[in-house]
């Protein structure tokens, strides 16, 4: 790709006019709800709709086509029925409209017929406009004001993470479940069908994007395999691409080809290509968002050997056999850690040695910040996870809010500023009953401000460390790439 991509997909994701075709003079459909949404969300170019009878809806004029529309039109919306779309493409290039997505479905995923208006819809547009879909969610661009169907309150902040998804439905819990590490866009596409822009055209986007630094991606079917391949393997150790490949089961084949009409392709191709490419491959939803947002929050490395401090003796043993399972090393540890420790806490009923066990979570927050700092200078040590200390939910649990709390808060937050290793924190979700929201807003408060202060935090130590495998692995395959070259 050329730099010129860059400047052909601007009116993509920073339009200055928007067009909707698929509004209805009752207020009821699709386009109105795009309407709706674009006007809530603080578009603020340009927005024509289209109507073939009407000449107002909602406040604004209506016009009978695209090709009628007085002023330039750099977007077009279409959620028109699958037969009207052929003709609403050849208007938008009579009408030099340079992209459009269409939010409609029901073409190849639904028939042979609807596989035929693809083909149609292909050689109308002839390359005289970029197309997002069929059948998806479209753009979510928080610089150019755009957003998905129902995005209405979607962040207007832009990021560094670009996201390539073939559902619709899951990139909305996506961007939702983003704001869980504080996540923010460059720019993300549902692009359904892809009869045009797809997976590859889009990587090539990103790839030469200088705000994105970060790829996700849901696939299901790949268009040009070796073109992917080789735009995957180009920014290897550059921009850090994380895949969830879809459709890898025989049933998952099977669903593929009905929810986007794709080829979903064989396990043992995917796996050679993970192999050969060193993009990162995860196999969930939450995996994927997991391990997106710990490239946000560590420095490059592959970090093997951990410490853990908690205040319990059986978190300790589970984080071990987790991190045996993710092929982690629990180093033991020294005399001269051990004995420095043991001048912080006792040895009855806690743990002085790795994984380190302060015998409560209510450690108080002097003893835990010192503790931090021993355990981090130890050169053994790689990074260090903090499991099981209460950082909230003690006015739930005890009746009272105690000073504690916050003051084993500030201390891991001192502590990340004086430490160089990485540092990440499990913070539980306590609160599961309808009469603990105010529990939980407490742990949503303590989230943002150690995610503020560059620490990487997850619900529970099996997501931090499926996370911190994937990023140690692709650190470790980019290191050997860069030593060989």
């Amino acid at each position: 790709m050329s730099k010129s991509l860059l400047n052909e997909l601007r009116p993509l994701f920073y339009p200055e006019s928007v067009a909707i075709v698929g509004v209805s003079a009752m207020g009821d459909g699709a386009g109105n709800r795009f309407l709706q949404i674009l006007k809530k969300f603080g578009y603020g170019g340009r927005i024509y709709l289209v109507h073939p009878t009407a000449t107002e809806i909602e406040g604004l004029k209506a016009y009978p086509s695209v090709r009628d529309i007085p002023g330039r039109v750099d977007f077009v919306n279409i959620s028109a029925p699958a037969p009207h779309v052929p003709q609403i493409i050849a208007d938008c290039v009579a009408k030099g409209v340079p992209a459009a997505e269409i939010f409609t479905a029901g073409f190849r995923e639904l028939s042979e017929e609807g596989r035929k208006l693809e083909l149609e819809i292909k050689k109308i547009a002839g390359g005289n406009i970029r197309i997002v879909g069929p059948n998806c969610f479209g753009v979510y661009s928080p610089g150019g004001g755009l957003t998905l169907l129902p995005g209405a309150n979607y962040p207007r902040e832009s990021g560094n993470v670009g996201v390539i998804y073939q559902s619709g439905g899951w990139v909305t819990d996506f961007i939702w479940r983003a704001d869980a590490f504080n996540m923010k866009f460059s720019q993300v596409v549902s692009y359904g069908n892809g009869i045009d822009l797809n997976e590859v055209s889009l990587l090539e986007y990103f790839a030469e994007d200088p705000n994105t630094t970060i790829v996700a991606a849901y696939l299901e079917g790949i268009n040009d395999g070796n073109r992917f391949r080789k735009i995957v393997s180009s920014l290897r150790g550059a921009k850090p691409v994380i895949i969830w490949k879809g459709g890898l089961s025989e049933s998952g084949k099977r669903a593929v080809n009905s929810h986007t009409g794709s080829l979903a392709g064989d396990r043992s191709v995917w796996n050679a290509f993970f192999k050969q490419t060193g993009a990162v491959q995860v196999r969930g939803f939450e995996e994927l968002l997991d391990t997106t947002a710990i490239f946000n929050y560590l420095t490059p490395g592959n970090y093997r050997n951990l410490a853990f401090i908690g205040g319990g003796g059986g978190v300790g043993v589970a984080a071990s056999d987790i991190s045996e399972g993710f092929n982690f090393k629990i180093p033991q540890s020294t005399t001269e850690i051990t004995n420095e420790v043991s001048k912080l806490i006792p040895p009855q009923g806690t743990s002085i040695k790795n994984p380190f066990d302060t015998g409560s979570p209510n450690t108080p927050a002097q003893v835990l910040e010192r503790l931090m700092q021993i355990v981090a200078g130890w050169t053994e040590v790689d990074a260090l996870i903090i499991n099981r200390m209460f950082f909230y939910g003690l006015r739930e649990l005890m009746g009272e809010h105690l000073a504690e709390e916050d003051a084993r808060v500030a201390a891991v937050m001192r502590a990340k500023q004086r430490i160089d290793k990485p540092l990440l924190v499990v913070l539980e979700e306590l609160a599961y009953g309808s009469d603990k929201i105010d529990m939980e807003r407490d742990r949503r408060s303590v989230r943002n401000a150690l995610l503020k202060a560059g620490i990487y935090v997850t619900p529970n130590v099996y997501r931090a460390l499926r996370a911190l495998n994937n990023y140690s692995e692709y650190w470790k395959g980019a290191g050997m790439k860069r030593k060989a070259s």
